[in-house]
């Protein structure tokens, strides 16, 4: 009866109006740049300085080394979610207790690094919190030593064999058996965005197909880093993405991204260290609706921005900041049964889209994605830029064929007959070079331009937008040239902008709106312009190897039979 009346108290609770909103000062912005003590030995201090980068941009090794310096010099708390965490090399085993002969000889694996900087923090009891949040199905999905490094959409796995489940897990467990203290929150948990029904009927990976966990938010004492980047070895040495640092709890930002991980794990799963390959022992169907009843409530909560803990935090801050953050969130309608009861990351992504050609006649708009499958909700929007009235453009820019990250590995140590799994994958980039062309043909009519970065070695998975005004008049218009002036506001996190992102996997993303009065009343030698600096230079770096897409680019028959199941697949679930 108890457990009824929870239910329907959880269904009755009003959908928030209003999203949070944190206003953000200079000193909430930081850098991943590392500096060397010479003293040290050149060992990483990881300081931060709190200013942000002038003119470069973080590098996956900047973003590795950073994490890493601040995973082992944590003080209070180390929170990370993500879709996985790569295995390292030392934790590839034959399916028994001991690691392979050989297998650590890997050669500065910086996946290693992060384990280790997990395992040396976890060794210390003072930290009031150790928690990593994951994909169920993903974190559980074995890999092979061998093809580790391609585990960002895996390969068959082989005879030695490890997941991202086992390889954290054993890190952390000594800090949660070491104390007597209330551990509840810390731990590894696991997010089952599908359920186990599903896990049951399909082999790993096509049961994540269906959707994942698609978070990725770093979190250290007061810090957070909002990426794409997933935590294995492309992604901290040649896989670009982007980075942005929040310092001095972000104005609330960084313990907001906190407790949405707490919620989330409340609803997860805790794994307990068991070697299992599915979900199916892990939990149960009986209380699995009252499980989601209240993790929609708690979410109602957080996501309620009239919440007066949200308006006393307002009030903190000074009246003009440099700008402000606002959170969004993306569940998919299966998870519940139907769409969660407050503003999703697609709408209010469409409502500021249009909010901008509302206010800024000559509002231009720059999106990026590495798996770009434009819906029709967002391509509506964007075609809206550059036509009619509005002296705006559109510019997409995506990844070309070489640094796609479908693109055939060319070091893959499988020498065997490609199957229909190998040949399907191969399709993929053309598939998507073809939907590309698609949208191409409203885009180029609005005067915008569909760019294609491709980089020899490196792969593509940086996600963002941005808006801005009064810009593209140059040689380059594609470039944001004077951002000081003309960037109104831009979006990092973990979507991609197509369907899969919309409709099937678990996102949140972050929208930096950049406060014009600060700019029109800044004094002289005030900083608030090195930000948006920074910020535009994330775009302008992907231009610098990118290419406008030809209009007569050839593309894939489309009629081949096996280009139109992977055109129809990709649709619905990329």
């Amino acid at each position: 009866a108890a457990g009824a009346e929870s239910n329907a108290s959880t269904v009755s609770v009003p959908p928030p109006t209003k999203l949070p909103c944190f206003p953000l000062e200079r000193h909430h912005f930081g850098q991943l740049l590392v500096e060397h003590d010479a003293s040290r030995n050149g060992e990483r201090t990881g300081v931060s300085t709190g200013r942000a980068v002038r003119r470069n941009v973080a590098s996956p090794s900047d973003f590795h080394s950073y994490l890493c310096d601040k995973i082992e010099r944590a003080r209070e708390r180390i929170v990370i979610a993500s879709l996985y965490v790569g295995v390292g090399s030392s934790n590839a085993t034959n399916g028994a207790s001991e690691p392979i002969v050989g297998a650590s000889t890997c050669v500065n694996c910086k996946e290693d690094a992060l384990l280790q900087a997990l395992k040396h923090a976890s060794s210390r009891n003072s930290l009031e919190k150790v928690q990593v949040l994951l994909d169920a199905n993903r974190a559980l999905r074995n890999v092979s030593f061998t093809n580790k490094q391609s585990q960002s959409h895996g390969s068959s796995p082989s005879h030695i064999k490890s997941n991202s489940a086992e390889a954290v897990f054993s890190k952390l467990n000594p800090f949660l058996e070491s104390s007597p203290n209330d551990r509840s929150s810390s731990g590894l948990f696991l997010f089952p965005v599908n359920d186990k029904r599903l896990s049951t009927i399909l082999p790993s990976p096509l049961d994540e197909v269906a959707g994942v966990f698609h978070i990725k938010a770093y979190i250290v004492d007061d810090e957070l880093i909002l990426s794409g980047a997933n935590l294995s070895e492309e992604y901290f040495s040649n896989r670009l993405d982007r980075y942005m640092l929040f310092t001095n709890g972000g104005g609330g930002l960084v313990d907001f991204y906190a407790n949405l991980c707490d919620t989330l794990c409340e609803y997860a799963i805790r794994y307990d260290g068991r070697s299992n390959t599915n979900l199916s022992p892990l939990f149960s169907l009986k209380d699995e609706e009252a499980r989601k009843l209240k993790l929609e409530s708690s979410l109602l909560h957080l996501f309620d921005g009239n919440n007066p803990a949200y308006h006393q935090l307002e009030n903190n801050h000074k009246s003009n900041p440099v700008a402000y953050a606002i959170p969004t969130f993306q569940m998919p309608t299966s998870f519940l049964g139907r769409p969660i009861r407050f503003q999703s990351d697609k709408e209010v992504i469409r409502s500021l889209l249009l909010s901008a050609l509302k206010h800024y006649q000559s509002a231009s708009v720059r999106l990026s994605s590495a798996y770009l499958n434009l819906t029709s909700n967002l391509l509506s929007v964007l075609t809206m830029y550059g036509g009619g009235n509005n002296a705006g453009t559109p510019y997409i820019l995506t990844a070309g064929a070489i640094s796609h990250g479908f693109a055939p590995k060319e070091n893959s140590p499988n020498k065997k007959t490609p199957g229909f799994v190998d040949k399907f994958k191969a399709t993929i980039p053309e598939a998507f070079l073809t939907l590309m062309k698609l949208a191409a043909q409203s885009i180029v009519n609005n005067g915008g331009k569909i760019l294609l970065y491709e980089r020899s070695g490196w792969t593509f998975h940086a996600k963002g937008i941005w808006i801005t005004e009064n810009d593209g008049n140059g040689n380059r218009p594609e470039r944001i040239d004077n951002p000081s002036s003309s960037l109104l506001a831009t979006i990092i996190g973990s979507g991609n902008y197509g369907a899969r992102s919309e409709d099937l996997d678990v996102e949140s993303n972050c929208i930096l709106v950049f406060n014009v009065i600060n700019d029109d009343n800044r004094k002289e030698g005030d900083d608030a312009c090195p930000i948006k600096e920074y910020v535009a230079a994330d775009w302008n770096n992907m231009c610098e190897f990118s290419n406008e897409m030809a209009e007569d680019v050839e593309v894939a028959d489309a009629s081949k039979k096996l280009m139109q199941v992977v055109l129809g697949f990709m649709k619905k679930y990329l």
